[in-house]
């Protein structure tokens, strides 16, 4: 009997193109934050392509020299919701920023929302580089562990970001936070970036990873903790009452959403549970997009569909490959693309 290979990987221009516009499509249209109709504005498309874009390859590639598996792409991914939030948008800083509601009182506290900085830390490592990636190295096995850009490359995509940081203190907002403020917000993404680069996986291992649970408690875990989220941390002038408890209660949920999936870590039998987990999560905001559409944001119900039909086919495709892969592989000689 013949037995199933993994589909074979486009060419790495293709690969950084359907990541580049997945990470941008993703955290930016099932969340509601840029609706259907606003995709027909291509100023506004060219910049999310260039902001998401940028962060993702520069937060892959850095990961994948640096061998710092999925704890150092998460943290490089809370690196980059400071550089999108508070270099760039500036909603870390500005207390009357219509999309901080109000957690722009909440939490704030010298010159920062740190309510509203933590809850979107969390969710630009998962949904804005994390679940891209993912994505992307399930349906292509083989690009793990593989480079898609040169040293050049990557150089010119760090010279992106670092170029829409700059545009977006300059023109995109009018607010101006302080010399502290972002002295302090650079530092912080320094600081990780140097633990994603030398800390993260070497102290991951060190957790005790215990049995792994069935796969279905993966999907509801992702479908949980993101909704727990919103509730923990939106919620959290009226529910928590007081900063502290909404931190306390977060990062309750955090550990236990890290601890799940460090069951999973390194298992060759459990990518399909660390798939469930991503495809809970990505339910949760399928139906917050359908929640949205009753608010009177029209399209998002479609958008909310369309992902869950793509988490159907993306599971599809790769249940007709071989089992499941070890999700940290050795890494590969690199394949270039500058």
């Amino acid at each position: 009997m013949a037995v199933a290979t993994p589909a074979p990987a486009p060419s790495n221009r293709r690969v950084v193109l359907y990541l580049v516009v997945l990470a941008a499509f993703l955290p930016e249209a099932i969340t509601g934050s840029t609706p259907p109709l606003g995709w027909l504005n291509p100023f506004l498309v060219g910049l999310l392509l260039w902001l998401y874009g940028s962060g993702v390859l520069v937060c892959r590639e850095l990961a994948v020299r640096w061998r710092a598996g999925w704890p150092g792409v998460l943290l490089l991914g809370a690196a980059y919701g400071i550089v999108e939030e508070g270099l760039t948008v500036k909603t870390m800083f500005d207390p009357l920023s219509l999309v901080v509601g109000d957690l722009g009182w909440y939490g704030h506290w010298a010159g920062v929302n740190w309510v509203w900085t933590v809850w979107l830390m969390i969710f630009h490592a998962a949904f804005s580089i994390a679940f891209p990636i993912f994505v992307i190295e399930w349906r292509w096995p083989a690009l793990r562990g593989r480079a898609l850009l040169s040293t050049r490359g990557l150089t010119l995509a760090i010279a992106l970001l670092a170029g829409v940081a700059v545009l977006g203190q300059a023109v995109l907002t009018p607010y101006r936070p302080g010399v502290p403020e972002l002295a302090g917000a650079v530092a912080a993404i320094l600081l990780l970036t140097w633990a994603a680069k030398g800390w993260a996986a070497r102290h991951w291992e060190r957790v005790p990873s215990g049995r792994l649970l069935p796969r279905p408690a993966y999907a509801i875990a992702g479908f949980a903790f993101f909704g727990l989220s919103f509730l923990v941390y939106a919620g959290g002038p009226a529910l928590g009452g007081l900063p502290l408890i909404t931190f306390v209660e977060g990062g309750l949920l955090l550990a236990a959403a890290l601890l799940l999936l460090r069951r999973a870590s390194g298992r060759p039998d459990a990518e399909r549970h660390v798939f469930a987990f991503v495809a809970g999560a990505i339910g949760f905001f399928a139906l917050f997009a359908m929640i949205l559409e009753l608010a009177g944001k029209t399209g998002m119900s479609v958008v909310g569909i369309g992902f869950v039909l793509l988490v159907i086919w993306l599971y599809r495709k790769r249940a007709r490959d071989v089992p499941a892969m070890t999700l940290s592989p050795p890494a590969v000689p690199a394949q270039r693309l500058y």
